[in-house]
């Protein structure tokens, strides 16, 4: 008799596993063996619910993903215009260890966009840019289209810095790169 799985308690569990093999050995060593041990089972446990590589790295990034919408929500309160958007981009802007890690998985998930399309995670990036059309329009800015593109290719091009760089892209330094983009982009 098969053995009933609570599919979303799986992948979750899955999810975790995928964070715990990165944390500890880094994000080149994340393969669907290497999960599978970390959660005591077979490659078929892992298999059954994320086919690829590149499907196993993404759901661990989605779900990661609910968190930081709480996160960012907890971040910003109650603030309003501008102090808002300077919070969400700096928020954006994060050094901290769980956000470099998830920066690396991110980093090998769009390494195989090429090969594996359908299983890299394109959500993220539009749910990111209507957080900074939300913010860019309470803020006044006067081109918010253009402030959207700005700050998502900031916090884009800041992810890869932070992994080429992490002693460098300190949180002091991207909160004063934010404090300046955003002033700039409201014009002042």
């Amino acid at each position: 008799m098969p053995i009933d799985v609570d599919e979303v308690q799986r992948l979750q569990a899955i999810a975790q596993a995928t964070l715990a093999v990165a944390a500890r050995e880094g994000a080149r060593a994340v393969t669907i063996r290497a999960v599978a041990k970390e959660l005591g089972g077979s490659t078929a446990m892992v298999t059954n619910y994320v086919p690829t590589r590149t499907a196993l790295i993404t759901n661990a990034v989605r779900a990661a993903e609910s968190q930081w919408r709480e996160d960012l929500e907890a971040h910003v309160g109650d603030l309003a215009g501008a102090e808002r958007l300077r919070a969400t981009v700096e928020w954006h802007l994060s050094t901290e260890p769980e956000d470099l890690l998830l920066r690396a998985l991110w980093v090998e998930m769009l390494s195989s966009a090429q090969i594996d399309p359908d299983n890299v995670d394109h959500q993220e990036p539009r749910d990111s840019r209507q957080e900074f059309l939300a913010a860019s329009t309470a803020a006044g800015v006067p081109d918010v289209d253009l402030a959207v593109d700005v700050l998502s290719l900031l916090t884009r091009g800041y992810y890869v810095s932070t992994m080429e760089e992490p002693a460098y892209w300190t949180s002091e330094r991207a909160s004063r790169v934010a404090q300046a983009v955003v002033d700039a982009l409201i014009g002042g």
